[in-house]
């Protein structure tokens, strides 16, 4: 099957901060809860090569608190910054598209350095689980309207 390219680019990324902390037994049954905060930058609009269209930065910052009880002996904060293009998408589609592909395609790269960086550790590697974004995004709108 031929693939068909997103109109959304994802043209680079930086790790901006990484943080873990752990003090485990391998007997131990961890619990994972895991957060993700978003700040989508406002979007530019550039029309000089080499880029042609729109671009935002998108921060991402993804923690995971291993539970044992009320114990916390796992943590990981890990904090990324995204860009993102697209020349053909007008701006509110571009700005739709950052918020769920490009901070999806943030996680997969936060899941990565998480899952290499903690497997080198000589604990067991943490594997973010998948992310249903659009339900978190609903949750989170409905708590914020609640407070």
């Amino acid at each position: 099957m031929k693939v068909v390219k997103s109109d959304l680019k994802f043209l680079d990324y930086k790790l901006t901060n990484f943080e873990y902390t752990a003090s485990i037994n391998e007997e131990e049954n961890i619990e994972y809860e895991v957060t993700i905060e978003t700040k989508l930058r406002k979007p530019k609009k550039i029309s000089e090569p080499p880029i042609r269209g729109y671009l935002m930065r998108i921060d991402l910052e993804l923690k995971i608190r291993g539970k044992v009880g009320k114990r916390v002996p796992i943590k990981v904060k890990c904090a990324l910054s995204g860009i993102f293009s697209s020349e053909k998408l007008e701006e509110k589609e571009f700005v739709r598209l950052c918020a769920t592909s490009g901070v999806a395609n943030l996680i997969i790269v936060a899941r990565s350095i998480i899952i290499s960086f903690t497997s080198q550790t000589g604990n067991k590697p943490i594997i973010v689980p998948l992310i249903n974004l659009l339900e978190t995004y609903k949750k989170s709108i409905e708590k914020d309207k609640k407070e």
